[in-house]
């Protein structure tokens, strides 16, 4: 069995999905060597704050115990929320890069429409409305990122815009001719997503 000697890589899966859908990232990186943490929150459940705090900084906290290891980062969808959110009041001093795919940076227009209708707020919870595009949102109002940062896009997302998931300061930017809900299973966006761990570039 091969050891896990690299740094760590720690997963967010997106809204109203889990850990399973980032488990073939975590095979491939896993194979790499690296120590990969596939993070399962409840999405449908808290706040993108109470997120951060209750799931990703204790999983930190608990398995990143390893201080020579940088803390990379690969999330998809509101995955890249919860870490800006985690990484904007928290200081990791041994923070490496960070890889979003289909991030809604600006919010989403999807969760515009759907948090007009009561019944959609009930059952997709309370990060629904923070996920808006206006400025009052949760993504608008967070600080701009100041570390390694990598954005993959899809070119035929039918939930986050392609200009909803840039930010100032990032390092590099992918396109590819993929759809929201399965980016992270894309020979090309894995290969990508090694690429920028490794190098700081797709």
């Amino acid at each position: 069995m091969k050891t896990n000697t690299k740094d760590y890589v720690v997963l967010l899966h997106g809204f109203w999905r889990t850990s399973k859908s980032m488990k073939k990232l975590e095979k491939v990186l896993s194979t790499d060597g690296y120590s990969v943490i596939n993070l399962n929150y409840p999405s449908r459940k808290e706040t993108i704050e109470n997120l951060s705090n209750n799931y990703l900084k204790r999983a930190l906290t608990e398995k990143c115990t390893d201080k020579n290891k940088k803390i990379n980062f690969v999330t998809h969808s509101m995955g890249g929320i919860i870490v800006r959110y985690f990484l904007s009041k928290n200081k990791v001093k041994n923070l490496g890069r960070v890889i979003m795919l289909s991030p809604p940076n600006s919010g989403s227009k999807l969760a515009d429409f759907l948090a007009k209708s009561f019944i959609m707020n009930y059952i997709f919870g309370p990060a629904l409305k923070q996920l808006r595009t206006d400025k009052k949102s949760l993504p608008q109002k967070i600080s701009t990122p100041k570390y390694e940062l990598g954005i993959i896009a899809g070119k035929y997302d039918e939930k986050v815009s392609v200009e909803n998931t840039k930010l100032k300061n990032m390092k590099d930017f992918l396109l590819v001719p993929n759809m929201h809900t399965y980016i992270m299973d894309s020979d090309e966006v894995i290969s990508a997503v090694q690429s920028f761990i490794k190098k700081g570039k797709f």
